[in-house]
Order: C-alpha cells, then structure tokens, then sequence
C-alpha cells in the first residue's frame, strides 16, 4: 500500500484492487485517519453494477435495452462480467468485490464516495473504434473466447497473466496488447488522464483521498502535477472528449450511399426505360430482397411474426444500411423476453444445443441471419435490375 500526499485536498492511496477478497481494514482505518470529504474510487457504475447489484441488474429486460439501443453496452458489461468470472474460478482471484465493499461503508465513516475510473464499456468502445478491421476481428474473437467457449483452456487464456496485474482494467489492456498494442496505449494514457482530471476536479472544493492502483500512482501523480502547471497558463480542458466514440467519416459516407445509388438508379429507370420496367423493378425487388430476409428468419425458426416482418421491411431498410433483421430479431425478443441474466448464461454453456436454447440466442441468431440472407437477396436482384435496363 502506498500513500501519497499531492495538494491539501489531495491524498493517493495505491492498493491492490485484485489481491483480496474481503475489505482491508488498513485502508478503513487510512480513510478515517485522513477524514476526507470525498473517497474516489477507480471503479465505474458499470462495474459496481455488476457487483453490488447483480440480481437486479441480471433481471433487467433486455428489450429496454435493445429499445435504447444499448444493447453493445451489455454486451461489453457481460464481458467483463465474464473475465471477472474466469479469474474467480481459473485464478482464486476476486476482482474489485473488497473495494466495492467500502461503498457500503459510506455513511458509517461520513464520506461521500465517487466514482473515478471512466465507464468501462466507454473504454472498450473507443479501443474497437480505433482498431483496424483486423485488430477488430482479433477482439470480436477475444470477447468470443472469454464469454462462450465451451473450453475451459480457452477461457484461461482470456485471463492469462491478469492475476500478475492490481487492476482488472489494466489487465484487460494488457490483453488488448496481444492484437492491439498501440490502440490499449493510448487507452492507458486516456485512463490516466480520466482519473486525475476527475480527482483534480473533486478537489477543487472539498477534500478527496483516491484510492487507485499502485500500479497507477507514479503516472496519476505526474498528470496531476501537469494539470497544476497548465492550470496556472489557463482554464484547463475537462474530461468530456474522453466520454465519446466518435464515427469515422468513412462510416458516416457509407450510411447515405444506398440512398445516392436508389435515387440514381430511379432517375435513370424514368428517363431511359420504359414506365412497366420501373414496376417490374420494383416488384422484383420486394420479391428478392424481402423473400430472402423471411428465409433467413425461417431458417433460424424464428417465429412466424418475425419472418412476416423480414419480408414485409427488407426491401425498404435495405436501402438505409439499417438491417431489416434488428426489427426481426426485436420481435422475436418480445416473445421470448430475454432477460441481462441470459446473456450471462452464455458464459458457462457446454454444449451447442445448450447455446442455441438460450432465450438471447434465438432472437439474435433471427436479427444476423434477416441481415445477412438481405444482403445476399442485394446480390442476387442487381444482375435482374440491370437486365431490365
């Protein structure tokens, strides 16, 4: 345990945030001695969620979720779920549960407690958006290996060498470098800059006693000592830019393509063609492209509701890059009601008939394969489209 003195409103303590799995008293009896108005924790609320309350966050409906679009979110959240998991079992290693235990402590010892670390599943979202399309795969393939394998030596992997690190963050970055080394550098750095700015914010009125990694002290004490000399040049710059995933310009192009390529092909269709072409085209189109979206539902056995509203969307969300299969997939959910606890199933299935009974599965697996069966039903209407012309 290392402590630190920055500022009068400024105390660091370095502990390990993986070593135990009860609360040290050390650091109770350090939080009293030091008596702050604030105890920042490098913790986020996702993380606590998953801790604190993890039955109510188990049985929340997943189609909120899906609604709000957040869908990705949990889908992280249950990664780190999962790694958490793995270290229990595979390492005898309880991951943050002891400090998470010092928020129940809160009102006993008269602090207010913030959370300093950024949001977890933010973190994980900016690494895959600045990963190459290889870089992404290889983390699709990561997050795959550490929450549905059927292999135990699989998800050891997953966990290899995390046990070594005081942070289950920095460890899950550590693993990012196997693919992605210079992506998870920049997201230490992030991390660093997040949680001094938040600690330096805090202690601008009341008094704060971080508790961070050991691991991390040494560098959270040099941005703290950056922030105070870019303070006295100027206002410094907050901490938002480092909440946001941004899109690339590429992505955003892509959204109106199918838009531009319609419009075109419409305008050439009523100004060299014939008027019964443009229904022909038209009607072949829904044909196809909404034919084969139902198939693709049918094929996984979605429900009869599910492959009626693949046919009936596809020809006209096929046209935007929003896949007609997500309302497929949406549907489906309202039937089977898939709950956050489902996803979390799937990190210990066995078996493939074990993973495709699963309420999340089958909605998802009706979502990819409308999408997928669209795309393939693009394919097969443009040679007809051009015979036309």
């Amino acid at each position: 345990m290392d402590i630190r003195k920055f500022s009068d409103n400024i105390t660091l303590v370095g502990i390990d945030y993986l070593e135990r799995e009860s609360l040290d008293f050390q650091l109770v009896d350090i939080v009293e001695d030091h008596d702050p108005d604030i105890v920042g924790l490098a913790l986020c609320e996702k993380r606590f969620e998953t801790m604190e309350e993890k039955e109510e966050w188990l049985d929340k409906p997943l189609i909120q979720a899906y609604k709000e679009g957040n869908v990705g979110t949990l889908i992280y959240q249950t990664f780190i779920e999962a790694i958490r998991e793995n270290l229990r079992k595979f390492k005898r290693v309880e991951a943050e549960t002891h400090i998470a235990e010092l928020v129940d402590l809160a009102d006993v010892l008269k602090v207010d407690i913030e959370f300093i670390d950024r949001d977890i599943t933010l973190t994980l979202k900016r690494a895959f958006s600045e990963m190459s399309i290889l870089e992404k795969m290889k983390m699709v393939w990561y997050l795959k290996s550490a929450m549905l394998s059927f292999s135990d030596d699989t998800k050891i992997d997953s966990v290899e060498g995390m046990d070594e690190h005081d942070d289950l963050v920095g460890g899950v970055l550590t693993a990012l470098d196997r693919f992605a080394p210079d992506v998870s550098n920049r997201m230490r750095t992030e991390r660093t800059e997040y949680m001094a700015k938040k600690i330096y914010q805090a202690s601008k009125k009341k008094e704060i006693l971080g508790v961070i990694p050991e691991s991390k002290i040494d560098s959270v004490m040099q941005k703290l000592n950056e922030l105070k000399k870019k303070e006295r040049e100027g206002p410094i710059k907050g901490y938002s830019h480092l909440e946001k995933v941004g899109k690339k310009l590429y992505k955003k192009a892509l959204h109106y393509t199918p838009h531009v390529l319609l419009v075109a092909f419409a305008v050439y269709l009523f100004f060299f063609s014939e008027a019964l072409n443009i229904w022909r085209a038209w009607i072949y189109w829904v044909m196809v492209v909404g034919g084969m979206s139902a198939l693709g539902s049918a094929l996984v056995k979605g429900h009869p509701i599910s492959v009626l509203i693949s046919f009936i969307l596809a020809p006209w969300m096929s046209l935007t890059l929003h896949g007609p299969g997500w309302v497929a997939g949406y549907v489906e959910a309202r039937v089977r009601k898939p709950k956050i606890r489902d996803i979390h199933d799937l990190t210990s299935v066995k078996s493939i008939n074990e993973f495709l009974s699963n309420n999340l599965v089958r909605p998802v697996m009706v979502g990819v394969f409308a999408n997928i069966f669209t795309w393939l039903g693009l394919f097969i209407i443009l040679p007809l489209l051009i015979a036309l012309t």
